[in-house]
């Protein structure tokens, strides 16, 4: 499968209650005023889940020029409730506000808040495994996938830095990785940009013994990888694959390590170019490449016929 590229209008959704008083029993400006309290709520908590409760506060000035201009975010809304009270002269209302993620993280660019965002060229990688050897008791972030540890270190050979898992586990909620690797965009755009890396690879990894009965001699076992390649910056994703490799040992762990190389080495082959393309690094060799003077042949010394 070659590289699926694919342009995406992230949004992210939240459910937001707000409500403001009714001046002079005006309930229709009450209403109005609680919808635009609860627009910036929702931005708020946008920002917080990418930045963090720290970091949205050392920031607070320029989070405050963001929050001012909060309608710009909203890609759309819908009231779920809305109730006036006359006694208390409140209204109050619940809404399901879309935000334009892209939007949010350009902004926070351009403010510098998220600091180097451009120059982020590091890649994590987030893979869901379900092994013939892998304990399915075990949590997302107790785990040690094979593949995810293939795939790590082919990268950091290929010269691309790579954020591990164990600096990260703390940081990211186990809900967000299921969703991104469940192909949740937002969610993988998310993880990202609060761990400081562009590309999130996030995808589901199986392995399964080939064939119904146990054979006589080594076992074939058959590994499936399927992954999402999300550039973080961008929200968007840049790739999608999938692909299997298959292979015998002369135990099933023997025979599933060599087919989780296997198919790790596959998705290398796909997975450099991709992300060097994202990064206009491809690009920018290949010209050097073409540009460089063509070695001169040295002139022999005597004719042919003389050697």
């Amino acid at each position: 499968m070659s590289p699926a590229f694919a342009q995406f209008d992230s949004e992210s959704a939240y459910e937001v209650i707000a409500e403001a008083p009714a001046v002079k029993s005006s309930f229709v400006g009450a209403r109005k005023k609680a919808v635009k309290i609860a627009l910036k709520t929702a931005l708020e908590q946008n920002l917080r889940e990418l930045l963090g409760d720290e970091e949205f506060d050392r920031h607070r000035k320029e989070m405050r020029k963001i929050l001012r201009k909060s309608e710009k975010y909203v890609k759309s809304y819908r009231f779920l409730e809305a109730y006036d009270d006359p006694v208390q002269r409140m209204s109050q209302v619940k809404l399901e506000v879309v935000l334009f993620q892209d939007a949010v993280n350009k902004s926070l660019s351009r403010t510098g808040v998220a600091s180097g965002m451009e120059g982020w060229k590091q890649v994590v990688i987030l893979i869901n495994e379900s092994s013939l050897s892998s304990d399915s008791t075990l949590r997302f972030w107790e785990m040690v996938p094979i593949s995810e540890t293939s795939l790590t270190r082919n990268l950091i050979e290929a010269g691309i830095p790579v954020v591990g898992r164990d600096s990260i586990r703390y940081d990211i909620p186990e809900e967000t990785v299921m969703s991104a690797v469940k192909g949740n965009v937002p969610a993988a755009v998310n993880i990202g940009l609060k761990v400081g890396a562009d590309i999130v690879i996030v995808g589901n990894a199986t392995s399964t013994p080939v064939g119904d009965e146990p054979t006589h001699g080594p076992q074939p076992v058959r590994v499936a990888i399927s992954i999402k390649v999300v550039s973080s910056h961008h929200s968007m994703l840049v790739a999608a694959k999938s692909d299997f490799a298959t292979a015998s040992g002369n135990e099933i762990l023997a025979g599933e390590l060599e087919a989780f190389h296997r198919v790790g080495k596959q998705m290398t082959e796909f997975l450099v170019p991709a992300i060097q393309k994202h990064w206009g690094e491809g690009a920018e060799q290949k010209e050097v490449k073409q540009s460089a003077p063509a070695p001169k042949k040295e002139a022999s010394p005597l004719p042919v016929g003389d050697l």
